[in-house]
């Protein structure tokens, strides 16, 4: 899935799931989940050993958490961040409706994935708020 892919197609911004299935296509991701900010699982698809209510939990911490430190990091709004270990990264980005989770392999294109995720939240924002 191209940045293009996304924007061209603003209607796919209302279907969670297709945003996710849409970035669950790009090399190396091996998971993601969408979350709602109470932490509430919207759709997910992430390997076996990872369960999805522990990660839409924390995610929607972290991501609340960004959101409300941003600003005063002179940052701006919120879109993305990234978290990277030496097994893999985790790329969040916040939406009107929630946050998108992707999780990727140590080997990912990070800018790839961050650009993908920065246009698929750019799609749901449109989507949502007109």
């Amino acid at each position: 899935m191209s940045a293009a892919a996304v924007i061209a197609r603003p209607e796919l911004g209302r279907d969670l799931r297709g945003v996710l299935a849409e970035l669950l296509k790009l090399q190396h991701i091996i998971g993601g989940l969408v979350v709602a900010p109470d932490g509430l699982v919207i759709a997910a698809d992430l390997p076996r050993e990872i369960q999805a209510e522990p990660l839409s939990a924390l995610a929607a911490t972290v991501g609340r958490e960004l959101e409300l430190r941003g600003p005063r990091l002179r940052r701006g709004a919120f879109p993305t961040a990234q978290f990277a270990s030496a097994r893999g990264a985790a790329f969040i980005g916040s939406t009107p409706v929630g946050f998108i989770v992707l999780l990727g392999e140590p080997r990912a294109d990070w800018d790839a994935i961050r650009a993908a995720l920065r246009a698929a939240v750019g799609a749901v924002y449109r989507a949502w708020t007109g």
